[in-house]
């Protein structure tokens, strides 16, 4: 078996083991217009899809008209949907990169999102999920650099994709790329190191209660010095606590620069 192999099988198991757990249907509910004014988007429908058990696991926000004729308020979102997320997150589990691992929250709250950004139909939508080939993580050949990536489908040779913020996981806007600016997904996957089926259903486990843990009690706690050094990216820490650590850093490294010339 390659690793490209492994991979696949593995994201199978996790898909599998995670859509037992979800709790369907999941609902639609239109926020009140009072938010959209307030976010300064009077245009705007913002939507949810909400779980039975009041997890929101969709953010959409759409131009009214659109929004009707896609998802009505209070209706009951088909599983296609459901699955269709499952499956994007089963297979960003299994990678252990920083960006890819940044991406899941945004992941888990918007991915159908950059959907919309490309599909003008709730038929065209609703077809696309079902093939089961998309979507999945790739990297993409951008002015010269290789960058984390979403593919959602492809269409007349040309792959719709949006490209993952290494920073901070971030969807950007999808875009269409060739052929040729896509990595060979079997060596690439080929190149991974890949977590086996029970440590990516503890990670997919991990961000579904830090998305619950975020919608329970959204006050962002001050992450510790431990956060920050196991995430860097994501980690802010207080202008105080900041300067500690640098002043510490600064301060190491002319004691060990003193001992090592001996003065």
């Amino acid at each position: 078996m390659t690793n490209f192999d492994y991979y696949r099988a593995t994201a199978d198991k996790v898909n599998a083991a995670i859509l037992r757990k979800v709790k369907l249907p999941w609902q639609v509910e239109y926020q009140p217009a009072d938010d959209a004014v307030a976010s300064g988007k009077s245009g705007e429908q913002k939507l949810l899809m909400v779980s039975p058990s009041g997890l929101i696991c969709q953010r959409i926000s759409l131009p009214k008209a659109e929004a009707e004729s896609f998802w009505s308020d209070k209706e009951s979102v088909c599983s296609i949907v459901s699955e269709y997320v499952v499956r994007g997150a089963s297979r960003l589990a299994p990678l252990r990169q920083t960006s890819y691992r940044n991406n899941f929250p945004h992941w888990l709250e918007e991915c159908i999102q950059q959907l919309h950004y490309l599909i003008g139909s709730k038929d065209k939508l609703l077809q696309l999920m079902t093939d089961t080939h998309y979507p999945f993580p790739s990297k993409v050949k951008v002015q010269g650099n290789y960058l984390p990536c979403w593919v959602w489908y492809k269409e007349n040779n040309q792959y719709a994709v949006s490209v993952i913020d290494r920073r901070t996981g971030l969807f950007s806007k999808p875009q269409t790329v060739g052929d040729d600016q896509l990595v060979d997904n079997e060596k690439w996957f080929g190149a991974q190191v890949i977590d086996s089926a029970d440590e990516c259903i503890e990670t997919v486990t991990y961000y579904i209660s830090e998305l619950v843990r975020k919608q329970t009690d959204p006050t962002e706690p001050e992450p510790t010095l431990t956060d920050v050094i196991h995430n860097p990216c994501k980690s802010t820490l207080s202008p105080v606590l900041s300067f500690g650590l640098i002043m510490g850093v600064v301060v190491s490294f002319f004691l060990i620069f003193k001992m090592l010339l001996g003065f």
